[in-house]
């Protein structure tokens, strides 16, 4: 069984990797690859594809591996998520970030290893940086109101 997945999953990808390879190689081609992890809800970039198949072919055990990682950062996401959603009162899908804001209280003051203030302007500031998203439809930024889409923070900290 690979390592994080449960044995339901590794049956179920098995059985996955085991359908697309039709001719019993037990190899799977870059093309092959990409259509088996966009089936499962897990689309390849391009550049992803290149660094997963650097060997020209992909095993079971690789592909299992793969998923593994893949559902793991998925249960990330989903705990991380959950975190800012304590902050969202109105269930807007924002939070507000600015300097008297409960988030950045409890960011500079809970845990083992606050931030400081300076610390979270700098966090947030690379948020800032890749402001406006498209759940906004154009009104406004979070430079501008300090409100910050959580679920797109979560990616930006998650592709660090």
């Amino acid at each position: 069984m690979a390592e994080g997945l449960t044995e339901e999953q590794t049956r179920g990808f098995s059985e996955a990797f085991d359908g697309l390879d039709t001719n019993h190689t037990g190899f799977l081609a870059p093309f092959e690859l990409g259509i088996l992890m966009r089936s499962l809800g897990h689309p390849l970039t391009e550049e992803e594809t290149r660094t997963l198949t650097a060997d020209g072919m992909v095993t079971k055990s690789d592909f299992l591996g793969i998923m593994a990682e893949r559902e793991q950062d998925v249960a990330l996401q989903e705990k991380l998520v959950n975190a800012f959603k304590v902050f969202d009162r109105d269930s807007s899908g924002f939070i507000n970030t600015d300097l008297t804001s409960e988030f950045m209280t409890q960011m500079t003051s809970l845990g083992p290893a606050p931030y400081t203030k300076e610390e979270f302007e700098m966090f947030m500031s690379e948020y800032m940086a890749i402001e406006p998203v498209i759940s906004r439809g154009g009104q406004g930024s979070a430079a501008e109101d300090g409100e910050v889409d959580y679920q797109e923070l979560v990616r930006l900290m998650l592709k660090k």
